[in-house]
């Protein structure tokens, strides 16, 4: 099993100004040491790594609003998106699915 994964974005529009001025690819390393992603509670342990290194790939949280629902949050979930499915595991790609899902709307009894 991988002791680490490398979270890697190429050249998204929601990168950085500082990200895309730099000729290298911003990337982090993950440890997955002692984690058994295929059970659920390692596979939720994982995804909020992989969540945490890829707001350190998108340049950290912006303190505005707008760039944060405008730039930060996108590059967040493409960058993690991107690296469950290289992971080839059902499981984390299956939280990762249900935490992406917009929750449904429920319906008001009148």
């Amino acid at each position: 099993m991988f002791k680490q994964i490398i979270i890697a974005t190429f050249a998204l529009a929601a990168a950085s100004a500082a990200h895309a001025q730099s000729a290298e690819i911003p990337s982090v390393k993950v440890s997955v040491a002692g984690i058994d992603s295929q059970s659920t509670s390692g596979a939720r342990i994982l995804l909020q790594r992989i969540e945490t290194a890829a707001g350190k790939v998108c340049g950290g949280e912006p303190s505005q609003v707008l760039d944060r629902k405008r730039i930060y949050k996108p590059c967040v979930h493409e960058v993690t998106a991107r690296t469950v499915a290289s992971m080839n595991n059902p499981r984390l790609a299956a939280l990762f699915d249900n935490k992406a899902a917009p929750a449904p709307k429920l319906a008001s009894a009148r």
